[in-house]
């Protein structure tokens, strides 16, 4: 069951994300997910806890729709997203932020264009995306490496590239996983007043994380899960 501290406010935004009753089996038979239920209120900050192989990337497949659910059902600011067009679905996910775990950047390109894409897909003008992405490179300390190839990165400044592309575009909703796995405890600061910054100018986030330091003491609320399940 769900703890006291993960109940919404009761003035809360309304939903952005609600997750109801979601199960997750991989064929033949791995239950990654079961019967799961939350939501986050629309410029909401959570966390989602719980040791590897919790089920926490899984769920952040849900939501941005790289998976589809089993069972139950999943809505993004209001759309079911196991009734939406693929069409529908690309522009939805134009509005979703996701900071991967294994990174997906693209290793040829640039730090620069890998960061400056989802503002380029959004038609952005070249002098809005410069200006951007030449700030969340100061931001997270890796202005020097912009013109780097981002395979050619540590696994600490692939993850920082990672977290500013998601960010690029401020986000209706933005998905980390596992963002500060790679980090120092100063880096991890840089990015997590980032995150901080992006919801109080309305993004909601959901960071799934195993890394207590980032969530001990925080008023946000947060979910844990334990071998696919809510508690």
């Amino acid at each position: 069951m769900l703890e006291t501290l993960n109940q919404p406010p009761a003035a809360a935004s309304p939903a952005l994300v609600e997750v109801v009753k979601v199960t997750k089996i991989y064929p033949p038979d791995v239950v990654a997910l079961k019967n799961v239920s939350l939501s986050a209120a629309k410029g909401e900050l959570v966390f989602l806890t719980g040791p590897s192989g919790a089920g926490k990337t899984t769920l952040l497949k849900l939501l941005c729709r790289q998976e589809i659910p089993t069972k139950g059902l999943i809505e993004i600011d209001g759309n079911d997203l196991n009734n939406l067009s693929d069409n529908d679905i690309q522009k939805l996910r134009q509005r979703i932020g996701v900071a991967y775990q294994d990174f997906k950047l693209l290793p040829r390109l640039s730090v620069f264009q890998n960061i400056a894409m989802p503002m380029e897909v959004q038609f952005k003008s070249p002098g809005e995306i410069r200006s951007r992405v030449t700030e969340l490179l100061e931001k997270l300390g890796i202005r020097e490496k912009q013109h780097k190839p981002a395979g050619k990165l540590s696994r600490g400044e692939q993850q920082r590239v990672a977290i500013a592309r998601a960010a690029a575009s401020s986000p209706l909703l933005l998905l980390a996983d596992e963002p500060t796995g790679n980090l120092d405890a100063a880096t991890t600061g840089l990015v997590m007043a980032l995150f901080q910054e992006l919801n109080d100018n309305g993004s909601t986030i959901i960071i799934a994380t195993h890394d207590e330091s980032i969530y001990q003491g925080s008023n946000h609320r947060k979910f844990e899960l334990k071998q696919g399940e809510l508690f």
